[in-house]
C-alpha cells in the first residue's frame, strides 16, 4: 500500500517520499485468499455478471490496494459499463502497480488525451512508459507532438531535437521542427536542419521511396521568405528544383540570376537564348514547378522589384482553379498589395471576393486600401460594408467606413458611426469585467440593432443654415483665436521638442496634428478636381492616436466631427487673393506641415510623415507656389533619407530632375540621396529609373540634333525668360550615371557607350576615367567575353591615366587622400587580376600615405584599413603568416 500512494503522488506532480522502494508485486506473492477472489471476480467477469465482479475486486482492493490485476479489471468493468473516466483512474492506478506495464501507460495518455484534451496527466504517462522503453520513437513524437498541443513549445522544440537525433532526415520531424522553430524565431536552426537533410539525400538519393520532396522545398522556401533571404528563396527554388526533377547536372541555370526562364512552362523562347541549353534532352514536364513554389517565386522577384519576371510567375495562377488555390491568389494580391500595385493587387483579390466563400476580413480590407489608393471610394466602402455582413461588430471596419463617411462630407453619419463605436467598445469593455470577475457575460449585439439613437449636441442641417452673419463672424473668430494660440504654444514648446524631451515631443505632435487635421478639412484649399484620388486626409493623426488605443482615435474622431459640424463650412475668398489662413500666414502654415511631418519621422512613424508631405503637396496655396512646393520636396527628400527609404528617395527625386531636366545637380542629388539609404544600390540600378534616365538621354539627344527619338520624355524644366529650356549641350552628369547604373546592373558593354559619349565631352575628369576602367575589367571577367586580353588592356590604360589625373591633383594642391584613393585602386584592380605581387607595392603606398600625411588630420578620407585587410589576406594565402601578422598588428587591432 505503500507503493501505492508514492505513485499517487507523483501523478500529482509530487516528489516520492525518500525510500528504498521495492519492485511490483507478481501474482505468485498473492495470498491464497486473494488469488482465490481473483479467479472468482475473472469468472463473474467471463459470465458479464459485471455487478458482482466489481464487487469481489473492490473487496481485494480494500484488502491491498496495491493488486494489479483488481485496479486492471476494475478498469475494464468500468469500461463495459460506458464509464470512460473510472475506466481511466482504475488503470492509472494499476500502471502505478505495475511501473514496467508500457502498453499500459500508452493507453493511459491516451485516454487522459481523449477525455481532457492534452493535458499534464499525459506527459506524465508518456514519461513513465519512455522509462520501460526509453528508445521508443512513436513516443518520442507524440510526447513532442503533445507539448506542441499544450503551447510549450520550448519543450516541444526540445522533444522534436531529441528526434532529430534519432532521425535525422525524417521529413515528417523536420517540417513539426519548422513549425515549432518559426513561432520560437530560431529560423535560421530550422534551415540548418533542412539544408543537412538536403544533403545527405543527394548523397544517398531520392530513391523509389521519394524522401525530400516539393511540399518539403515548400517550407524550406518559407523559412528563407521569412528571414526575407529573398536571393537565397530564389537560387535554391530553382536549384532544388532542378534536383528534383533529375536535372541535377544542368548547373550552367545558377549563373542566371536576373530571370527564371529555366521554368518556363512548355515555352523554349527564352531558353534557346542560353547557350548550354539542349532542347528535348529532358521531358518537358521537367520545367514544370508546382503553382505553390512558383507563386512564391514570384513574391520574391516582387521584393527584389523584378516586376516584370514575378508577373509572369502569377499569370500562371489563371490556369488553377480559385476555389482550391485561393489562397495562392490571395498571396499574390498581398505581394502587389505591399509593391503598391494596386490595380493589379485587386486583379488577384477579386477572383477570391467571387467566391461564395470569401470570409476573410483581412482580403476585403485589403480590398478597400486598394481601391482607396485609386480613388475608388465608393468600392472601398462596399468592401468595408461586406465586412461588416459578415462580422457586425468588427470595430476596425466600422472605424474605416466612419473615415470614409467623413472624407466624403457625410459628418451626420460619420459621428453616429463613431458614437456607435465608443458605445459598442463600452459594452465590450463592461463584457470583459464581467468575465474576468467571473460573472455572467452577456453577448453584445450588432450596434444597428442595440444602440439607440445617442443624444446629439450638433444642430440639424436646418438649424445650421439659419446661423446669422454675425453668428458666422463670431465662430470663426472663435476659430481664429483657437489657431494662434496653438501656434502660439508650438513656438513655446519648439525648445524642449526639439531638444527630445518626450513630454514635450508627445504635445507637440498632438497640437501640431490638430492644426494640420484644420487646414486639411477647409475644402477651399482642395478643389475636386485635385482632391479626387482618396488619400485619407481626415487620418493624417489616425495611426498615432491607434498606438494609444481605439478609444483615443475615436474620441478625437468626435470630437474633429463635433467642432466641424457646429457651423457650416468657412466660405473663402479666392485662394489667390489669399495671405492667411486663421490668423497665419500660409509660410507659417507650410512651416507647421513640414515641422510636424520631421517631428514624426525622428520620433514616430514615417509613414504619418507621408502622409503629411502628400497633404501639402496636394493643397492649392501650396502647389501654385513655386518655393513652396520647392520647400515640401526638399523636406520629404531629407526625411526619406532620414529613415533610409530607397523607393520613397528614389520617387521623390524624380521632382527635382523633372524641374531642373539636364542640369547635372539634380541628377547628382539623385545618386547621393539613393546611395545614403538601405538598398540604395538596387534601386539605384533598378528598371524603372533606368528606363527613366534612358527617356531623359532620347530627350536630349532629340533637342540637340533635332532628329525624332521614339520614347524621349517630354521638356519639363523651365527656361529664365519662363519658356521650356531646351538643352543646347549634352550633359555629361545625365550621361555618367546612366553609365553607372547599367554597369551597377552588370551590362559593362551598354555602360561603357556611355560612357564614352561622357568622355567626349569631358575626357580629363577622373571618376569617368577610373568608371571605365572598372567597366571594362568586370566585362573581361564575364564568361561572355570575347577577348579578355584586349579588354583588360583597355581596362589597365584607364586606370592608370586616372592614376596619373591623382597624381598630378596631389603635386599642385596636396591632396594626399586622392592619391592614397588612386594607389589603392589600382591595387585592387591587380588584386582581382590575381596579380598579388603587382597588387603589394600599391597597398604598401596607400598605407604609406596613411602613416605620414593622413594620420594627424582629423575625420580624413583613410582607406587605411581596406589596404590593410587586403594586404594581410595576400601575405596570409600566399604562405607568409608572419608578414600577415604584421599588418595585422599595425593596422586592423583596435
Amino acid at each position: 500500500m505503500a507503493d501505492f500512494h508514492q505513485y499517487l503522488r507523483a501523478a500529482h506532480g509530487f516528489k516520492k517520499a525518500k525510500g528504498r522502494g521495492r519492485r511490483a508485486k507478481d501474482e505468485a506473492t498473492y495470498s491464497h485468499d486473494i488469488r482465490m477472489l481473483i479467479s472468482e471476480a475473472n469468472q463473474k467477469y467471463v459470465q458479464m455478471d459485471l455487478s458482482a465482479a466489481q464487487t469481489i475486486v473492490e473487496q481485494i482492493i480494500r484488502m491491498d490496494g496495491g493488486i494489479y490485476p483488481a485496479w486492471k479489471m476494475l478498469g475494464e468493468i468500468h469500461k463495459e459499463k460506458g464509464d470512460e473516466k473510472k475506466c481511466f483512474m482504475s488503470w492509472f492506478t494499476a500502471a502505478h502497480c505495475k511501473p514496467k506495464d508500457f502498453h499500459l501507460w500508452l493507453e493511459c495518455a491516451r485516454m487522459s488525451i481523449d477525455q481532457e484534451g492534452p493535458n499534464e496527466t499525459a506527459i506524465y504517462c508518456y514519461n513513465r512508459a519512455l522509462r520501460t522503453n526509453p528508445d521508443d520513437i512513436s513516443i518520442m513524437y507524440d510526447k513532442a507532438v503533445l507539448y506542441k498541443q499544450m503551447g510549450r513549445l520550448d519543450k516541444a522544440a526540445d522533444g522534436f531535437a531529441q528526434l532529430v537525433k534519432a532521425l535525422p532526415n525524417d521529413m515528417s520531424v523536420l517540417k513539426e521542427i519548422a513549425q515549432i522553430y518559426t513561432q520560437l524565431h530560431k529560423i535560421p536552426d530550422a534551415i540548418t536542419f533542412y539544408e543537412n537533410s538536403i544533403q545527405h539525400y543527394k548523397r544517398i538519393g531520392l530513391g523509389s521511396q521519394g524522401g525530400f520532396g516539393w511540399s518539403d522545398l515548400n517550407i524550406l522556401v518559407e523559412l528563407y521568405m521569412l528571414e526575407k533571404n529573398w536571393h537565397k528563396a530564389i537560387f535554391e527554388t530553382k536549384s532544388i528544383g532542378r534536383w528534383l526533377w533529375g536535372r541535377a547536372d544542368e548547373i550552367f541555370w545558377d549563373q542566371i540570376q536576373g530571370d527564371d526562364k529555366e521554368w518556363d512552362e512548355f515555352d523554349d523562347s527564352r531558353k534557346v537564348v542560353v547557350r548550354e541549353y539542349v532542347p528535348g534532352k529532358y521531358l518537358d514536364s521537367s520545367y514544370v514547378m508546382p503553382i505553390e513554389l512558383r507563386v512564391k517565386l514570384g513574391v520574391c522577384r516582387l521584393k527584389l522589384k523584378h516586376v516584370e519576371e514575378a508577373l509572369k510567375h502569377f499569370k500562371y495562377l489563371d490556369r488553377q482553379d480559385p476555389s482550391v488555390y485561393y489562397d495562392l491568389f490571395q498571396e499574390a494580391g498581398d505581394a502587389l498589395l505591399e509593391y503598391k500595385s494596386h490595380e493589379l493587387a485587386l486583379e488577384y483579390y477579386g477572383v477570391v471576393a467571387a467566391l461564395e466563400s470569401a470570409e476573410d476580413p483581412k482580403l476585403w480590407f485589403n480590398m478597400a486600401k486598394c481601391y482607396k489608393e485609386i480613388g475608388n471610394i465608393d468600392d472601398a466602402e462596399e468592401c468595408y460594408h461586406a465586412i461588416l455582413s459578415l462580422y457586425p461588430n468588427d470595430v476596425d471596419a466600422r472605424m474605416k467606413l466612419a473615415e470614409i463617411y467623413e472624407v466624403s462630407d457625410r459628418r451626420e453619419e460619420a459621428l453616429d458611426l463613431v458614437n456607435e463605436i465608443i458605445a459598442l467598445r463600452k459594452q465590450q469593455d463592461i463584457a470583459e469585467k464581467e468575465r474576468l470577475a467571473g460573472g455572467q457575460t452577456k453577448e453584445v449585439i450588432s450596434a444597428p440593432t442595440f444602440f439607440a439613437a445617442p443624444p446629439s449636441r450638433v444642430p440639424t442641417k436646418e438649424r445650421r443654415a439659419q446661423a446669422t452673419a454675425a453668428q458666422r463672424a463670431e465662430m470663426k473668430a472663435r476659430k481664429t483665436e483657437q489657431t494662434i494660440t496653438k501656434y502660439r504654444k508650438l513656438e513655446y514648446l519648439r525648445p524642449r521638442m526639439e531638444m527630445g524631451d518626450a513630454d514635450a515631443v508627445r504635445d507637440w505632435l498632438d497640437t501640431a496634428g490638430d492644426l494640420v487635421d484644420q487646414f486639411r478639412n477647409t475644402k477651399a484649399f482642395y478643389p475636386s478636381e485635385r482632391s479626387m484620388k482618396f488619400k485619407g486626409f481626415a487620418t493624417l493623426a489616425h495611426r498615432r492616436a491607434a498606438k494609444r488605443g481605439t478609444d483615443a482615435i475615436m474620441q478625437r474622431m468626435q470630437h474633429r466631427l463635433q467642432e466641424a459640424m457646429s457651423f457650416e463650412d468657412e466660405e473663402l475668398p479666392d485662394t489667390e487673393d489669399l495671405t492667411q489662413f486663421h490668423g497665419l500666414d500660409f509660410d507659417s502654415w507650410l512651416q507647421v506641415f513640414m515641422q510636424y511631418a520631421i517631428c514624426l519621422t525622428k520620433h514616430e512613424d514615417v509613414h504619418d510623415a507621408y502622409d503629411v508631405f502628400s497633404a501639402a503637396k496636394e493643397a492649392n496655396v501650396f502647389f501654385h507656389h513655386d518655393r513652396r512646393r520647392f520647400i515640401i520636396h526638399v523636406t520629404h527628400l531629407a526625411c526619406a533619407v532620414w529613415v533610409k527609404d530607397p523607393d520613397i528617395v528614389s520617387d521623390v527625386s524624380r521632382f527635382f530632375m523633372h524641374n531642373w531636366q539636364f542640369q547635372g545637380d539634380a541628377y547628382s542629388l539623385f545618386v547621393v540621396a539613393l546611395i545614403a539609404t538601405r538598398q540604395g544600390e538596387e534601386m539605384f540600378h533598378h528598371s524603372a529609373n533606368q528606363k527613366y534616365f534612358l527617356r531623359q538621354i532620347k530627350a536630349m539627344d532629340k533637342a540637340i540634333t533635332g532628329k525624332n527619338i521614339v520614347g524621349a520624355a517630354s521638356l519639363t524644366a523651365k527656361g529664365e525668360d519662363g519658356g521650356t529650356f531646351v538643352p543646347k549641350n549634352f550633359d555629361f552628369t545625365l550621361l555618367m550615371v546612366y553609365g553607372h547604373m547599367l554597369a551597377a546592373g552588370r551590362s559593362y558593354i551598354p555602360a561603357l557607350n556611355y560612357y564614352s559619349r561622357a568622355y567626349s565631352l569631358d575626357p580629363d575628369h577622373p571618376l569617368l576615367k577610373l568608371s571605365i576602367a572598372i567597366a571594362y575589367l568586370h566585362r573581361s571577367m564575364q564568361r561572355q567575353s570575347d577577348n579578355r586580353h584586349w579588354e583588360i588592356l583597355q581596362s589597365m590604360a584607364f586606370l592608370f591615366d586616372y592614376h596619373n589625373a591623382k597624381e598630378e591633383t596631389t603635386k599642385a594642391f596636396g591632396h594626399w587622400d586622392q592619391l592614397q584613393e588612386a594607389e589603392y585602386n589600382v591595387g585592387r584592380a591587380f588584386h582581382q587580376l590575381g596579380l598579388s605581387h603587382l597588387a603589394i607595392p600599391y597597398y604598401e603606398r596607400a598605407l604609406k600615405i596613411s602613416d605620414e600625411h593622413l594620420s594627424a588630420i582629423p575625420d580624413a578620407w583613410d582607406v587605411k584599413y581596406e589596404a590593410a585587410y587586403n594586404l594581410q589576406q595576400i601575405y596570409a594565402t600566399s604562405g607568409n603568416p608572419l608578414l600577415a601578422r604584421e599588418v595585422t598588428s599595425k593596422y586592423l587591432v583596435l
